[in-house]
């Protein structure tokens, strides 16, 4: 059987490409948020992801160094919080720094948890990445990126996840930091970005 094309989000970009084979990967079955209130963690080997939460078992030995991001924090109720994030992923620019022209979907949004899963699709191969934002009662949210398939992103996560802080940290109210080759060297480094 010839793999078939599948169909692209709504909104990506309106090029001609020739056709490829969508590559989206398997929908992780562990997303969302854990008993404790957190996402999931990165594999710490693949600086395909960042996340503000470490995997229990990553904490011996330090290895959740290579994708901890910080939590981003909030300065205003979780209402109104929540209405930022879903108006900045809402309107979330398509194909931005060359990244995420197949579109994206909000996939679900949950109010009185606080809590946004989007999927992300590639351009040409289709391939989707899984974004996460919960918003806690303490004033902090966590977040989530990371590729499905691969060991590389290029660079799209942090794209990804800096783009998103910057329009946070523009809405006011919010302190969202951003990754760059001094908090992630080893992602840089890997992804030649």
């Amino acid at each position: 059987l010839a793999p078939q094309s599948s169909p692209a989000f709504d909104n990506r970009l309106q090029v001609k490409l020739e056709p490829f084979p969508k590559t989206p990967g398997p929908q992780p079955k562990d997303l969302g948020l854990r008993s404790d209130g957190s996402l999931k963690g990165c594999d710490f080997v693949k600086p395909n992801c960042f996340s503000s939460s470490a995997n229990p078992e990553d904490i011996e030995g330090d290895l959740y160094k290579s994708y901890l991001i910080p939590k981003f924090k909030f300065s205003k109720p979780k209402s109104e919080a929540f209405q930022d994030v879903l108006k900045v992923l809402e309107n979330y620019e398509v194909g931005h720094d060359n990244i995420d022209g197949g579109g994206f979907k909000i996939v679900k949004k949950d109010g009185v948890s606080g809590y946004v899963y989007v999927q992300y699709e590639s351009l040409k191969k289709g391939y989707i990445d899984d974004f996460e934002i919960a918003l806690g009662n303490d004033g902090t949210a966590s977040v989530r990126t990371a590729s499905r398939l691969g060991f590389l992103d290029l660079g799209v996560n942090a794209k990804r996840i800096n783009y998103i802080a910057n329009k946070l940290n523009s809405v006011g109210g919010w302190e969202a930091p951003k990754v760059s080759s001094s908090s992630h060297p080893n992602y840089f480094n890997l992804n030649r970005v």
